[in-house]
């Protein structure tokens, strides 16, 4: 069950390219929707090896954040991150390990969304630490164009795209990693009647987001978007 550390550092380095550059569409550049959780998972999944698996996750993290909006100064938790940490570790292990058992896969996606909730504040950190540098980059945009080097603009601009990128990387690269490292450990110790506790325990994860997103049905056309997502939910268990 344990993977080998080649293994670990080559599939954290394809999550952590793959998945800085899905991070992108989120607000850096192109926002083509692939930075939605749902989407995401599925490439993730698809990059190691477990494509449904990803999307299942993926469908699971969507319903956890779906509630929460970037309005005004607000900087909503970064489910795109954590949507690419675990789809991407999840299926990573699934498929590396040759888990046929669905509750052992379950196991493995309620192990590794569990152990992400509590590292998902830090996507905002890291979120901000991205803006606050990219903020100083403004200053230095503005002294050129006035100097007259509209070339040196547009490469600073380029500069807070890089950013965006090599924070991210360098967050799943170190993410996926560790987890890679600990999760098909701690896996391989938990009795068989446990796991299949926690794979039926994947419920209370769509249940949280569904409670939010029942707070939320006031809003224009978000019932349609709930039954969407119950549905796609159903037929993915």
């Amino acid at each position: 069950m344990t993977l080998a550390i080649s293994t670990i550092l080559i599939t954290s380095l394809k999550l952590a390219v793959a998945g800085a550059c899905i991070c992108l569409d989120r607000t850096a550049c192109g926002q083509l929707m692939i930075s939605r959780p749902m989407v995401a998972g599925t490439l993730m999944g698809f990059l190691a090896g477990n494509p449904t698996l990803g999307l299942f996750t993926g469908v699971l993290i969507e319903l956890l954040w779906l509630h929460e909006l970037p309005v005004g100064t607000v900087i909503p938790t970064d489910d795109t991150l954590v949507a690419v940490l675990a789809s991407g570790i999840a299926a990573a292990i699934t498929a590396k390990t040759q888990l046929s058992d669905p509750a052992a896969s379950g196991a493995v996606v309620f192990l590794v969304i569990a152990i992400l909730l509590p590292l998902s504040s830090l996507s905002r950190k890291i979120e901000c630490l991205i803006r606050n540098r990219n903020a100083t980059i403004l200053t230095r945009m503005e002294t050129q164009l006035l100097a007259g080097n509209p070339d040196h603009a547009i490469a600073l601009h380029l500069w807070g795209i890089y950013h965006f990128w090599c924070y991210n990387a360098l967050a799943i690269f170190i993410t996926s990693t560790l987890m890679l490292l600990i999760v098909p450990s701690i896996n391989r110790l938990l009795p068989a009647g446990l796991i299949a506790v926690m794979d039926g325990l994947l419920i209370i994860f769509p249940l949280l987001g569904i409670a939010s997103l029942l707070s939320s049905l006031h809003r224009k056309h978000m019932h349609i978007l709930f039954v969407i997502l119950a549905l796609a939910f159903t037929c993915l268990r």
